[in-house]
């Protein structure tokens, strides 16, 4: 049950991260509780839209800065890799830094989560959960179906 719990928690860390989480991509990337839909859904109160605001401003700072030295840490791991000679201990050196910045960042998502779990509380962060699943179905469906549109080699449509 924990294992479930936990593929779910991060599930719904992933979609909440993502830009445009939940269905918001037409009205601000990433403040899903702006889109009306889910706010009324939620039943959200201004108060907490604007919590939920300056939450998103503090954390998307920390999360930009933090993606952007992973993706350092990763950059160097991958000229350590093709460098001639091949230094072992250096790309294990390095592996153990991009594995650190990995779980900075995991950390930094599940420390929003915990943050919005506790402004919209145990029923309400459910109903956003479900919802969540549904944008990722939607979105899995829709790939499914542009990739059976496009026409193979021949021309010929995968239908």
């Amino acid at each position: 049950m924990k294992k479930k719990t936990l593929i779910g928690m991060l599930f719904l860390m992933a979609v909440l991260a993502g830009a445009g989480a939940v269905g918001a991509q037409d009205v601000n990337p990433g403040r899903w509780w702006r889109d009306p839909g889910v706010s009324r859904d939620l039943s959200l109160t201004r108060q907490e839209q604007r919590e939920l605001d300056s939450l998103y401003a503090r954390n998307r700072e920390e999360l930009i800065d933090t993606k952007a030295e992973l993706e350092k840490e990763r950059s160097r791991l991958d000229d350590i890799m093709y460098r001639e000679p091949f230094n072992e201990d250096a790309a294990k050196a390095q592996l153990r830094k991009v594995e650190e910045k990995r779980r900075k960042l995991t950390s930094e998502r599940m420390r929003y989560l915990i943050e919005v779990r506790k402004i919209l509380g145990h029923d309400r962060f459910r109903t956003l959960e479900g919802k969540a699943h549904q944008r990722m179905e939607r979105k899995d469906e829709k790939g499914r179906k542009q990739f059976d549109e496009r026409p193979d080699k021949k021309g010929r449509r995968n239908w």
